[in-house]
Order: C-alpha cells, then structure tokens, then sequence
C-alpha cells in the first residue's frame, strides 16, 4: 500500500509543481515586493530544511522527536508541504534578470524535491509510530 502511495504521489506533484511554477512565471514576476518576500521566506524554510535533514540524520527520527518535543512532527509536515515551493521560488524568482529557470524546468526539479521528501516523510512516520 505505501509503495502505491509513494508511486502516486510523484505524478501529483508534478502537476502542482508545474501549475505553482507557471504561476510563479506568468502572475509573480511582475510584482517585485512580493518577489522579495517569497525569496527570503523561501530561505527561511530551505535552511529549516536543512536543519530538519542534519538532526535526522546525526540523531534520527525518535532522538529529534525527544529533543524537540511535539512541535517537530508538526514542524516536519510544514517543511515537507512548504518546501518544494520554496525551492520552485528561489528557481524561477532569481534576482538577475535571464537567469532565472524556465517553469517547467523548475517543476521537474519540484517533483524530484517532492518525492526525496516523500521518502523521508515515510522513514519519519515509521520510524515514530511504527509501520501500519
């Protein structure tokens, strides 16, 4: 059943990727203040993500929860639905003007990103509450 989901989840998330990258290109671009905005929040949740990535594994699921308390589940299924977004922010809202990456090559990049986190959302949720 798990490998069904995690074999489902690949399509869907290209399929958002590519509608939040096409709307990053085609409505976002325009507005410079809200570039700004998404940029640096875009930050903030990548290197939350990379925190997220270093406790888990230098101390592994069960250790983080203990240090963390209750608030990392919580703090991990908003990384794990806010992170891919980020990325495609940070890909298509580059700040010199050409570079940025075409949307659909952001949304390939997306939906690699997605699936690694599907991955590491099932390793999490086993590991704290045990296989189903």
């Amino acid at each position: 059943m798990e490998l069904a989901g995690i074999a489902e989840a690949v399509p869907v998330a290209f399929v958002i990727s590519a509608l939040y990258c096409l709307l990053l290109a085609r409505v976002v671009l325009k507005f410079e203040r809200a570039i700004r905005w998404l940029r640096v929040a875009s930050y903030l949740m990548l290197a939350l993500f990379g925190v997220e990535l270093v406790l888990l594994m230098t101390l592994g699921s069960v250790r983080s929860s203990a240090l963390i308390g209750r608030g990392f589940y919580v703090t991990h299924l908003a990384i794990f639905f806010l992170a891919p977004p980020a990325l495609a922010n940070l890909l298509v809202l580059r700040k010199r003007a050409g570079s940025s990456a075409t949307w659909y090559v952001a949304a390939a990049v997306c939906t690699v990103f997605a699936f690694l986190l599907v991955l590491i959302q099932y390793s999490v949720s086993e590991s704290l509450y045990g296989i189903e």
